[in-house]
């Protein structure tokens, strides 16, 4: 019996990136299915061979020399094809050298480059937002505003939630593939909601990418667009973002808090550095208004929702764990993100 392997990959596309992904039989009797795996770390990436596509229509080639080479890095079980597998892959050029949108090859060469030694984990809030087919967020129909917001954030009932199926469907299909998330909840503005997503560098980072394309994917029955976009809605209303929890040994360690002061002093001196690798237009969320602090400005405090870089109570109080970066946004690249914020950590080039 033949297993299906959906191979996925970040395309060429700019200033934001998204995913493609097309089917593979694999033939091969000696492969189980994925439902053989209670843990999706335990999938050998040896059952899936490397595969080509036509980069000339991913905005990664030309159509004379447009081959390009997707080499599996990471498999979880497929939650519409019992027994199949998602395997996510990065993308190569013919000489077999990384593509230049290969940002998970930056993000191993740091870790290779003394990153790893930190044992710094992730936990990425993705934020996205449901809308309509004519582009408007739902809750916004037929052009009107809803009620300005206060009552969306973590709710429940009619008029306050908006697209609670396709929601419901995203956290089961994203449980049912083995995606490493920790929660999910219905944010500030309407159709606007969350996942958190927790793990190691590479896994954190791999995971936030396998459920954007679940998300967008478990839509598709409800007609329902996804935007990542940094704001969906202008006017009095909250952003998208992707906040970045991360956290290393020495700052889980006893008295760890002196690290995670370090690490925002360190932060605060790559800025420029920062915001560069944050997501597309930035600036139109981090205004110092809905929770932000402005893209112009840095500081870092306790439990202040106001700041670029949020230490929680509970770490304060504890005197260790872990910090928060407010700034990335919701279509930020995160091995783009998770590259940046151990370069800068761990004082790499």
């Amino acid at each position: 019996m033949s297993v299906l392997a959906e191979y996925i990959w970040i395309d060429g596309n700019h200033p934001t990136a998204s995913l493609r992904a097309k089917t593979k039989v694999l033939s091969d009797p000696s492969i189980p299915p994925s439902t053989t795996f209670s843990n999706v770390d335990d999938i050998p990436l040896s059952f899936f061979p490397e595969w080509g596509a036509d980069g000339s229509s991913t905005n990664q080639a030309d159509g004379d020399d447009s081959d390009i080479i997707l080499k599996p890095v990471s498999a979880i079980r497929d939650p519409y094809r019992p027994g199949s597998y998602l395997v996510l892959c990065e993308v190569f050029s013919g000489n077999g050298a990384p593509h230049g949108t290969n940002s998970r090859a930056e993000l191993r060469r740091v870790l290779e480059a003394g990153a790893a030694s930190t044992d710094a984990y992730f936990g990425f809030e993705q934020e996205y937002t449901y809308l309509n087919e004519d582009g408007s967020p739902l809750g916004f129909q037929n052009g009107q505003e809803p009620a300005p917001q206060g009552p969306y954030y973590c709710a429940v009932g009619t008029g306050n939630i908006h697209g609670r199926d396709a929601y419901e469907d995203f956290l089961r299909v994203c449980l049912d593939a083995g995606v490493s998330i920790t929660g999910t909840n219905w944010e500030v503005m309407p159709g606007q909601a969350e996942v958190q997503v927790f793990g190691s560098s590479l896994k954190a980072t791999d995971h936030i990418w396998f459920s954007r394309w679940l998300l967008a994917r478990s839509a598709e029955p409800y007609k329902i667009r996804i935007s990542l976009d940094a704001k969906p809605a202008k006017g009095d209303w909250n952003g998208a973002g992707m906040h970045t929890n991360f956290s290393t040994k020495a700052m889980r360690d006893d008295n760890g808090i002196v690290a995670i002061k370090a690490a925002c002093e360190r932060i605060g001196q790559k800025i420029t550095e920062h915001l560069a690798v944050y997501g597309d237009k930035y600036e139109e969320r981090l205004t110092g208004a809905h929770e932000t602090c402005s893209f112009s400005e840095f500081k870092y405090g306790t439990a202040d929702r106001t700041a670029s870089i949020r230490i929680p109570r509970s770490v304060a109080d504890t005197g260790r764990g872990y910090l928060e970066d407010r700034r990335p946004n919701a279509n930020a690249d995160p091995y783009a993100v998770a590259s940046r914020m151990l370069k800068t950590v761990c004082e790499l080039s």
